[in-house]
């Protein structure tokens, strides 16, 4: 059964997370003629928010202050503007919410929406195919309950897909592992048994806040292969002001190698005049992306193995407040940070026993938990993941992976790859899988640029 067949040119967007909703917020911001019609598809109930931005804990904060959370590309202070309609006292330099962000992004969607009336279908549903028609000029999307859409463009916008279990962790224990985002079994958990958060980037300082904020006295072990956390942004942080390319890196030849050593020396001179290595990195990354492509993909790996890790805890910095609570956690003796490889999961006394050998001896450590939280990073090999979806696209060759699983292939105007290496007509790509060609793009400053580009591109097929 259809629940929607129009004569209207209809552009189907495929998730109402970040991506998705942003897509849509663009398009409607482009002034679409009478004859086009967006429809947002959403397997949650409630639009606009996306996974980071649902939750109403305002202990998770934003890592990057309003000033650079607009989502609008071409109004930067829309954010801004926003926040001190909810209160006077919030600015730029203010680290917000991200429960106050899920409700800006509603805000911004709603607000789109009344702009342009009877342009926007919203409908929830999880979507399961799409497929082209004979003629390639639509798309068939079919959904769980047995309904189907028509379109003649389709946008996923997908998200993030949960990390995938330790491979040492055999699946009969699978039990004990946990959800970052599942708060109910977070909060469900005996208080005064021991938890071990695997990981130690952003996901697994939301968990640890989750575990202790109503708890001081539970035991939580942090552990990561090198045990690196999340540098903390300075008070009172500006907007990172446009820049050219960095100068110190001009007629590099493209290796990770020399572009490290060389912004190490950047960080080294910037820092004997006074400066700090913050505006290296802010200076740097509207560049990133542009490096990232000229590296030979042996030196890409190179850089996922030896410099991501590093990278990531300078690059993802944790708002003051957060890492003023971080580091007091630690200090306290509640938290404790480990860096080392866990070599067996096994039954423990009545938990869970994690063996873990430490990075710098050989000395192995048992821990008895009662949960490990998987915090280990999103998973994007489509090899491994149970999206149906996903599955029937690439099982159809209407999409493909890249050689080093950080996403999908896609062409200049987000155009996914199909099998045959070709752009395929109509089937677009939003996301944080955009890394396997732009490697800045899971955050909003990126993805908010590339949500405007998509929209302006989709607007412009009707000329």
């Amino acid at each position: 059964m259809s629940i929607l067949a129009s004569k209207k040119r209809t552009i189907a967007i495929i998730g109402a997370g970040f991506s998705g909703t942003l897509t849509a917020v663009n398009m409607l911001r482009c002034n679409p003629p009478d004859n086009v019609r967006v429809v947002l598809v959403e397997q949650d109930a409630i639009h606009g928010r996306g996974l980071a931005y649902r939750f109403g804990d305002d202990n998770h904060l934003l890592n990057v202050p309003a000033g650079n959370m607009s989502a609008l590309a071409d109004d930067p202070n829309h954010f801004v503007s926003y926040c001190q309609d909810v209160d006077p006292a919030f600015n730029a330099k203010s680290f917000i919410s991200r429960r106050l962000y899920g409700e800006y992004l509603q805000y911004t969607l709603a607000e789109a929406e009344t702009s342009h009336p009877g342009v926007l279908e919203k409908i929830t549903a999880e979507v399961i195919a799409v497929l082209p028609d004979a003629s390639h000029e639509k798309f068939r999307i079919e959904l769980r309950d047995g309904a189907f859409l028509e379109a003649t463009e389709v946008v996923l916008a997908l998200g993030h897909f949960a990390p995938r279990p330790p491979q040492s962790m055999p699946d009969y224990l699978h039990k004990y592992m946990i959800n970052p985002w599942d708060f109910a079994a977070l909060d469900g958990l005996d208080q005064k048994s021991p938890v071990a958060i695997l990981g130690t980037g952003h996901t697994a300082i939301d968990a640890l806040f989750r575990l202790t904020s109503c708890n001081r006295t539970r035991k939580v072990f942090l552990l990561s292969r090198r045990g690196l956390l999340p540098h903390g942004h300075r008070f009172n942080p500006t907007p990172p002001a446009a820049s050219a390319y960095p100068a110190y890196l001009v007629g590099l030849p493209p290796t990770i190698r020399g572009y490290a050593r060389a912004l190490r020396q950047e960080v080294t001179r910037r820092e004997a005049a006074g400066g700090n290595w913050r505006d290296v990195i802010n200076e740097l990354r509207p560049h990133t992306s542009s490096l990232w492509q000229t590296l030979p993909e042996a030196e890409q790996i190179r850089t996922l193995k030896k410099i991501v890790p590093y990278w990531d805890i300078h690059r993802h910095r944790l708002a003051p407040s957060a890492a003023r609570r971080l580091e007091n956690l630690l200090n306290s003796g509640q938290v404790e940070l480990m860096a080392g490889r866990i070599t067996q999961f096994d039954h423990g006394s009545s938990n869970l026993s994690i063996q873990v050998q430490g990075r710098r001896d050989t000395s192995v450590k048992t821990l008895d938990v009662s949960a490990v939280i998987n915090c280990t990073g999103p998973n994007y090999d489509l090899s491994s993941l149970s999206a149906p979806l996903l599955s029937q696209l690439e099982k159809d060759g209407l999409i493909l992976q890249d050689r080093l699983k950080l996403g999908l292939l896609v062409d200049d105007d987000y155009r996914v790859i199909d099998v045959n290496k070709r752009p395929n007509p109509g089937l677009f790509y939003m996301g944080p899988m955009l890394k396997a060609r732009y490697w800045e793009a899971i955050a909003v400053p990126e993805l908010r640029n590339h949500t405007f580009r998509l929209a302006r591109n989709l607007m412009l097929l009707e000329e």
